[in-house]
């Protein structure tokens, strides 16, 4: 049974990995990291809903090494993190995955573009810059055969995938005119994490919408990126305005783009129904997702309009931001790793209401 470190096990996304591995059949959690715990501390004791499912004790990085007694280590770390380890694990063959941008890039240049528009980096240069070509991009529906070699996968950002999984079928058949698409996001205040900050304060976001990082979002560099590579090899333009919602969880992308061809609404899904269909975490729906469709799952819902012209198109996609956007996604590429059904471990549907 393979053993996993989960490093950052106290946040909202180390959090959701543990969940997930508890009701797993396979994979066992062999240590819990985390940073600025007192010793001795059980993550029951932050987590009390996890009384007599998991009583573990959390260390510190200083009190373990990173890799010890472990098959796969789990970064939900912040940027610049796994980087610090990275050498190590990969000379002594340990897997790893990564919730941060540390690994979604090819090259130093891909990954100096992201940090630029990433608020919290300051040092655009990447400690193990080598290593950048070993690693896999984790989306799971496009990158399956990388996935299942990389000893190194990184974790699609929450926004990105939603992005990305709505807007490849049509960019593979190179229908959105000028590789350039327009994009609302909507998120729930967990994708932001635990660390308070006053654009969080309840009296702020309840019964509010806030735009931010407008045009300058760091995900749109992975989905530029992306989508640009299954199109005419050229990188694609996304004009992303992401908005805060009062709300917990959840992601909803709503995308514009102009077409190159002429499609009815029957080809448009007919697309998106072939493009996905055998792929088990992607339903393509008659009608318009929401938030609720999602939750608690690893579905991304997607649906797609168009204009009466037939050159303009709306894609609409719903994922989980905690799992289809974190966590989900981070054990469908361990079961690919690992040669299980991607679907173990994530049987679990959508909660409603």
């Amino acid at each position: 049974m393979p053993k996993v470190q989960l490093v950052g096990a106290t946040g909202y996304g180390g959090l959701g990995m543990l969940e997930l591995i508890l009701a797993h059949p396979h994979f066992e959690i062999s240590g819990l990291v985390a940073r600025d715990v007192r010793p001795g501390r059980k993550i029951s004791d932050i987590y009390p809903h996890l009384v007599g499912r998991c009583d573990l004790e959390i260390t510190t990085v200083d009190e373990v090494n990173i890799g010890d007694d472990a098959d796969i280590v789990v970064f939900s770390t912040p940027d610049g993190v796994s980087q610090q380890y990275a050498r190590n694990l990969y000379d002594k063959k340990i897997r790893f995955i990564d919730y941060s941008g540390d690994f979604r890039f090819e090259s130093q240049v891909d990954y100096a573009s992201y940090t630029q528009k990433h608020p919290s980096i300051r040092d655009s240069i990447h400690q193990t810059e080598d290593l950048l070509s070993a690693a896999a991009y984790g989306v799971s529906e496009l990158n399956q055969s990388a996935i299942s070699n990389a000893n190194i996968v990184g974790n699609p950002g929450c926004f990105a995938i939603g992005i990305i999984l709505g807007l490849a079928p049509l960019f593979k058949q190179n229908l959105v005119a000028e590789q350039i698409a327009s994009v609302d996001g909507l998120t729930g205040s967990s994708g932001a994490g635990k660390k308070p900050a006053p654009l969080q304060h309840f009296s702020h976001l309840n019964d509010n919408v806030v735009p931010y990082r407008v045009m300058s979002h760091q995900h749109t560099v992975e989905a530029e990126i992306a989508l640009g590579r299954l199109g005419n090899g050229s990188r694609a333009t996304v004009d992303f305005i992401p908005h805060l919602l009062g709300t917990t969880r959840g992601i909803l992308n709503t995308m514009h783009i102009n077409l190159d061809k002429t499609l009815t609404r029957e080809n448009l899904l007919s697309i998106f129904g072939e493009f996905y269909g055998n792929k088990e975490f992607v339903r393509v729906l008659e009608t318009a997702p929401t938030l609720k469709d999602t939750v608690s799952s690893n579905y991304c819902d997607i649906s797609g309009f168009i204009s009466d012209d037939g050159r303009r198109a709306v894609i609409v996609t719903s994922i989980d931001n905690l799992m289809k956007g974190q966590s989900g996604s981070a054990l469908q590429n361990m079961n690919i790793m690992f040669g299980y059904k991607e679907t173990t471990g994530l049987e679990r549907g959508p909660l409603y209401p």
